[in-house]
């Protein structure tokens, strides 16, 4: 029983390394976090990480996590408690790999004007990257963590598996 997570602001492979990992380990992608969601609000939004937390052998692009960090930035998003936090770390505890993939702010920016977003600009980068590092020191389980300038989504899957193995 494994539940991946992979957390990590805009354009640092996110995606990509779950699409990797999926094919891969033959585990589907569900995506566990987004502005969309957090409209819904904070009881919806406990409920479907409950869910979330109850899966097994599947991959969660952005989970909690996101949701602590992006609503928080944008004001207008339902966030959760600290006490639900805890609550969803416990059910977690003993098969979650959270994985935090990051880069420095200048090639996220470069990324993001690669790629286009339409909810994150550059301005946005260096506050998220911030507020990452608070959730990343409040978190309640193991973390490992790739830095996507150094290290391309074929070695960070790579690792992945090994890491689960």
């Amino acid at each position: 029983m494994t539940l991946i997570i992979l957390e990590g602001p805009d354009c640092c492979f996110k995606s990509t390394v779950a699409a990797k990992l999926s094919k891969e380990l033959k585990y589907p992608i569900i995506k566990g976090s987004s502005f969309e969601l957090a409209t819904s609000g904070n009881e919806k939004l406990f409920e479907h990480f409950n869910k979330l937390a109850a899966e097994d052998n599947v991959i969660i692009d952005r989970f909690v996590y996101s949701n602590l960090v992006y609503a928080a930035k944008f004001k207008d998003y339902s966030i959760i408690t600290e006490e639900q936090q805890r609550a969803i770390e416990e059910k977690i505890r003993h098969k979650a790999k959270v994985i935090y993939l990051h880069a420095d702010p200048k090639v996220i920016k470069k990324r993001l004007i690669d790629r286009g977003d339409e909810y994150i600009v550059n301005e946005d980068i260096e506050p998220i990257l911030e507020l990452y590092n608070q959730v990343i020191d409040n978190m309640g389980l193991h973390m490992n963590s790739w830095d996507t300038n150094e290290w391309n989504s074929d070695e960070i899957v790579e690792d992945i598996i090994h890491l689960i193995g």
